[in-house]
This record gives C-alpha cells, structure tokens and sequence, in this order.
C-alpha cells in the first residue's frame, strides 16, 4: 500500500506490553486481562460487530476470510463459531503474553504478533476486518505530540483496515459524550460523527451503531 501506517512509538509499544503482562499475570487468560469489565460486555460489542456479516446462512456455503485486529485471545472467532460463522481467521495482537494465550486456546489459527502497521498486508486480502476495543487506550505515536495530533494512529488504523479489505470493515470506538468516558484521560474517545466525517472521506457506505451500551459506539464500512 502507498500510504503511510502510523506507529506506535517504541515507549508506548513497551508500555502496553508489559501493562498487558501484568494483567495476564493477574486474571489469567480471561477477558478482564484484556480490561474487559466482564465476557458479556465483551459479548455486547462482538454481537454489533458481527452485524456487518450477511446471514450465517448466505456465508454457509462459502470460503471467506477475517482479520481481527487487536485480537486478545482470539475470543470473536469462538463467538462467531457460535452463530455458525466460520471464516478462515487471522488474529494480530501487538502483546506476546496475549498471543501466547490466544495460541494456547485457538490450535491452529493464524495469531501472529504485532501492530497492524508491522505486518505487509496487501489491498483486499481480507473480505472483512474487525476491531474492538484495540483503540480504547490513549497512545502515543512519533507524530502525536500535540492535542491536535491526538487520534491519528486510530484513524490510521481505520484506514488501513479499510484498504486491506474486500467487502467491509467494523470496528467500535468508545464515546466522548459520555461523563464517564471523558473523566478518564487514560482512554481515547470519539464524537460519532466526527469518525463518519472521517470514514466518509474514504468510504462511500458509512454505518453509525449506538445504543447497545451508554459509552461505546460501533461504525460499518461496507465496500
């Protein structure tokens, strides 16, 4: 691809790993290792990303492919699985103990180390690409040193999904409207409709999801 992938800076890359580290130290192999505050909230945001898909019944029949961005220990295939979703699965996690577990539970499946910009992906190697939750923690990039600078690795990272995709991206951001959200300067947030602004730059088919939780919103672009 031609454009530029932003990075995380090798500070906050260690940052998040040894973070991560800790926390799988902590909870074991279980979503609150990933700041989940429980596996049904985690559960709420995979069934709106699973939204984008056509039936289980259209796909049954056919061999297509996902990439799971930022994905933990690979608990949205299991998810899927269950909804009689079965894609050939590729999961990328930029933190080696959460890798090690994903592979520990998944034999198998295609898990490999990293951030979406460490990997050559090509133009539409994927029918879908999903994301959740993997944008939620403030960073700190070679470019971002400023408030104005300040959420260009996740667009960078929508992007990019949205390159490397053949039919549809989608993803979930949490929302600045909300109180709790914007008192924690730890976590990045969104308006909603500064992201379609965004998306619609890019992408000519843009869907807002809101509603299945107070502070989190999930985004569709279809291809």
């Amino acid at each position: 691809m031609n454009n530029i992938v932003v990075k995380l800076s090798n500070t906050q890359r260690q940052r998040i790993q040894t973070r991560h580290k800790a926390s799988v130290e902590r909870y074991g192999y279980q979503p609150q290792a990933l700041y989940w505050s429980n596996r049904d909230i985690q559960e709420i945001r995979f069934q709106q990303l699973m939204g984008i898909l056509p039936s289980s019944a259209d796909l049954k029949h056919q061999a297509w492919s996902l990439l799971d961005v930022g994905c933990g220990f690979a608990d949205l295939v299991g998810f899927l699985q269950r909804h009689e979703y079965f894609p050939t699965y590729a999961g990328i996690d930029i933190s080696p103990q959460v890798v090690l577990g994903a592979k520990s539970m998944n034999s198998g499946l295609d898990i490999q180390e990293g951030e979406l910009a460490d990997f050559d992906f090509k133009v539409r190697d994927f029918d879908y690409v999903m994301l959740s939750g993997a944008l939620n923690e403030v960073v700190e990039t070679e470019i971002e040193g400023t408030a104005q600078q300040q959420g260009e690795y996740a667009k960078s990272v929508i992007k990019t999904m949205y390159q490397i995709c053949k039919k549809g991206v989608a993803f979930n951001l949490l929302d600045s409207r909300n109180e709790w959200v914007k008192s924690r300067f730890d976590l990045q947030s969104f308006l909603p409709e500064d992201i379609i602004q965004f998306c619609q730059a890019f992408a000519n088919d843009v869907e807002l999801v809101e509603g299945y939780l107070e502070n989190d919103f999930t985004i569709y672009l279809r291809k």
